[in-house]
């Protein structure tokens, strides 16, 4: 999830706007915008629109992508040891 404040309640409508055109949930409340939109897509499209100036805060607060619970019993990948030589 990321969570992005602006300067105003209108600015935050407007980046509702533009992150639905693409096709991703996001919910306003006040100032405040939540969206499923990934953080790479969702910051330049925003900026285009309403401009960095409008962004008071950017929070990422999803689960973390190589989270080892997640990954179970998959084996380890090569070299991902600490002193480990990738040559090898």
């Amino acid at each position: 999830m990321l969570r992005v404040s602006f300067s105003s309640e209108s600015t935050a409508k407007s980046a509702v706007n533009v992150l639905t055109a693409y096709g991703y949930s996001a919910r306003q409340s006040g100032r405040e915008v939540v969206t499923d939109c990934p953080p790479l897509l969702a910051v330049p499209a925003m900026q285009k629109r309403v401009g960095f100036a409008q962004i008071e805060r950017v929070d990422l607060n999803g689960p973390t992508v190589l989270d080892p619970a997640a990954l179970g019993d998959l084996p380890a990948m090569r070299g991902s040891e600490p002193g480990r030589d990738l040559s090898a």
